[in-house]
């Protein structure tokens, strides 16, 4: 049997974290979490940091038993319930149908401000028909390509600290580079908003969930991947953090000020350096964002085509590869129709990331709670010293996702009950009254990959 190859370290995979959650994604958020919280964006990400810690320890816990590929859907099916398991692979799966919706939706929103006279959505369309035909022809970014982007990113987020410590020093903004109310002002602080931003922001750490798709090619994975799950989202909201702090001290009244939440970092950019600055991160962060699509783009059509080839999606559709270009064309035209929605949120930033934090919120609720089944009620590990990691930590990490999920805006939990109760029906059809084991899911990183044409070709 076929194996991948065990060739990533403790640091591949930090950097491959990392590099999946985008570094430039606190400043996508910037105006619209500046706005939500009064100005407490740093405060947002410290709580989303707590909250994400007790998940990733819970996701450190179950890849040490279980150092394969599949990530969420793999730990509840193997320590809960096989349909469990498959509903909440179903239920992520909205994280990688929607992420290229959420990219394309940036760049349009982006481009529009630097050209007014073309709507947003005429930039989505044009950014999804690119990112359509990049996978139908089969062209894959080299990964040289990849690391220019995010080193690209993690420049421009060093160099614009730098600047506005500059900026600030010299007596603009804030006028000090020490202040309380940046990080909490009690004469603005509403908890249920900073709760609804955390849940919006909780999103931006799903770099610790895709380390945790590549146990199968780490080197001493039970060891080293562990590790990592808990470095990724410590590292990341310690620099989102101070990137967030500096900004609020950059435009302490920003939350009062900003024109257009959705773009608001061209705003503050506009205040530190002008033009220049603000094209600097337009042509960083619209690349990051187009790389990003494909990439996911890429991934949801395999997985398509792997349930498809595998039965679990009618195959003459989703299990066919073209016969020209041997890519999935079928199924990246599905998604693009689906990235597509992006014209009905040009402006709504917020419902758009709402959608994508409910699939990851639903999937670490179920992490976290795999811990609890499989030691602390299955494996009966209730000693003195077992509670904490098999139960205490777990259900605080199931409280806090709970009630960031809560806080999620309304229309996307709508929406992700829709999506569940379907997943629910398909999956009681397909398993005659839930009598028989689910098909399984394939929503490891591999499923990215171009598939082999073991199917028909249409």
């Amino acid at each position: 049997m076929t194996e991948l190859k065990r060739v990533l370290t403790l640091r591949n995979l930090v950097v491959f974290g990392l590099a999946y959650l985008a570094p430039t994604v606190v400043f996508n958020y910037f105006g619209v979490v500046t706005t939500l919280t009064g100005g407490m964006m740093t405060l947002a990400y410290i709580a989303t940091t707590v909250v994400m810690f007790f998940t990733a320890y819970s996701y450190a816990t179950m890849v040490r038993t279980f150092p394969v590929a599949g990530s969420a859907y793999t730990y509840v099916r193997r320590a809960v319930h096989p349909h469990l398991g498959f509903l909440t692979g179903w239920v992520m799966l909205l994280d990688y149908m929607l992420l290229p919706m959420v990219c394309y939706l940036l760049i349009g929103i982006y481009m529009n401000q630097f050209v007014p006279g073309v709507p947003v959505w005429v930039w989505v369309v044009l950014a999804a028909a690119l990112g359509a035909v990049t996978n139908v022809l089969g062209v894959k970014i080299a990964g040289q390509v990849n690391s220019v982007v995010i080193g690209a990113q993690i420049l421009f987020a060093v160099g614009l600290v730098v600047i506005i410590g500059v900026y600030v020093s010299s007596g603009n903004g804030a006028g000090t580079l020490f202040d309380g109310t940046a990080l909490f002002n009690p004469q603005t602080f509403q908890a249920p908003d900073v709760l609804w931003a955390a849940s919006i922001l909780a999103a931006s750490f799903l770099g610790f969930d895709a380390v945790s798709t590549m146990a199968e090619e780490t080197v001493e994975p039970a060891k080293t991947v562990p590790r990592a799950v808990l470095l990724v989202p410590i590292t990341a909201g310690i620099g989102f953090a101070v990137i967030s702090y500096f900004m609020q001290l950059a435009w302490p009244d920003a939350a009062t000020e900003i024109a257009d939440p959705d773009a608001g970092i061209f705003e503050l950019l506009g205040r530190l350096g002008g033009n220049t600055l603000s094209t600097m991160f337009l042509v960083t962060d619209n690349l990051a964002s187009m790389v990003c699509a494909i990439a996911g783009l890429a991934a949801a059509s395999r997985i398509l085509y792997g349930m498809g080839r595998d039965g679990a999606l009618p195959q003459r559709f989703f299990g066919v590869l073209n016969r020209r270009f041997q890519t999935p064309v079928n199924n990246i035209m599905v998604m693009t129709a689906i990235a597509l929605t992006a014209i009905f949120y040009a402006d709504n930033l917020v419902g758009a990331a709402s959608l994508v934090a409910f699939g990851a919120l639903t999937g670490f609720i179920m992490v976290n709670y795999s811990v609890i089944s499989h030691f602390y009620l299955r494996g009966r590990r209730r000693s003195g010293g077992d509670l904490l990691p098999y139960l205490v930590i777990p259900a605080i990490g199931m409280i806090v996702c709970a009630v960031l999920l809560a806080n999620v805006d309304s229309t996307a939990k709508i929406l992700g009950a829709v999506w569940l109760v379907l997943g629910i029906i398909y999956l009681g059809v397909t398993t005659k009254g839930f009598r028989r084991p689910p098909i399984e899911i394939d929503v490891s990183e591999d499923a990215g990959t171009t598939p082999t044409p073991t199917g028909p070709v249409g």
